[in-house]
């Protein structure tokens, strides 16, 4: 079933302006994904890049959520040290290359604390209204 769900997505984001989007903990992650997340002091997001395997920025302690799932997902972890977490970004980012390209957010969803850590990451990226794009799923 999620598989499926990434896929309507992607369609989605090839008929788009869009090359990714990003989403935090709440009903669209859960949905796409089948995870669950609260939002916590500790940023978790789901960086979905048309025609690639999506990536999950999330703390060590969370890793168990994700040891076994019946999908592709490429793993960011970051240790407890808040100075250590921009990495993890940073290397999700990377492995996608965002950098410089329209990253979708959902706009009444995407906390600042999440954000500003993507923004780091990719400091020539676009971040515009993914709503529409969403919205379909």
């Amino acid at each position: 079933m999620t598989q499926s769900r990434f896929d309507k997505l992607n369609a989605s984001l090839r008929t788009s302006s869009l090359d990714a989007v990003i989403l935090n903990p709440g009903p669209t992650l859960t949905y796409l994904t089948g995870l669950r997340f609260h939002l916590m002091e500790r940023p978790v997001v789901l960086l979905f890049a048309k025609d690639q395997v999506p990536a999950i920025v999330l703390p060590e302690l969370e890793l168990q959520k994700v040891a076994s799932l019946p999908y592709k997902l490429q793993v960011f972890a970051y240790p407890e040290n808040p100075s250590e977490w921009d990495n993890a970004f940073r290397n999700a980012v990377q492995a996608l290359g965002l950098d410089a390209k329209r990253i979708g957010v959902e706009p009444r969803q995407l906390r600042l604390l999440e954000f500003r850590y993507v923004k780091a990451s990719a400091p020539e990226a676009d971040f515009p209204d993914a709503g529409d794009v969403l919205s379909g799923l």
